[in-house]
């Protein structure tokens, strides 16, 4: 269900952070959820959950509850690459590169053409297979080959 006043606070935020202000796009994702909440039983359109998680991440260095939001968001809404990008940075942000990359390409497997989301993980890189494949990524032999091919290009 659409509640207005809810809509319309969900996106004074998006215009809020595409200026960078954070802070205040927060204020309004965070007052998006309240008034849906206030106005209607059913459960909020997650991308506001999604949105005020991102911001959070940003200001509040409360990270893990952050991360713990966009994955909500993102269970919920399994249809909205918007919820990805979000999880996705949320993830870089924490340092959990294999989330953030997975939600990355869920996102692209919903919309291909996702500016963003694209330009996400161009950015990410892609890591070289591992010379030993039969072996861990993880694998001391693994890591001292991978670093001696790096060091020499």
């Amino acid at each position: 269900m659409i509640v207005p006043a809810a809509e319309r606070s969900f996106e004074k935020g998006l215009a809020s952070l595409r200026t960078g202000d954070s802070l205040e796009a927060m204020a309004y994702f965070e007052a998006a959820l309240r008034q849906h909440r206030a106005n209607t039983q059913a459960r909020p359109h997650m991308k506001y959950q999604s949105f005020f998680g991102l911001c959070m991440a940003r200001l509040r260095g409360n990270r893990k509850k952050a991360m713990r939001l966009c994955l909500e968001a993102a269970d919920a809404e399994f249809y909205n690459p918007e919820v990805f990008l979000n999880l996705g940075r949320v993830a870089l942000m924490t340092g959990d590169r294999r989330v953030a990359h997975q939600a990355f390409q869920r996102g692209l497997h919903l919309d291909p053409g996702h500016r963003e989301l694209r330009a996400e993980r161009r950015e990410m890189g892609v890591r070289k297979r591992p010379l030993f494949g039969f072996l861990q990524r993880t694998s001391s032999l693994n890591r001292v080959a991978g670093r001696l091919r790096h060091s020499n290009g």
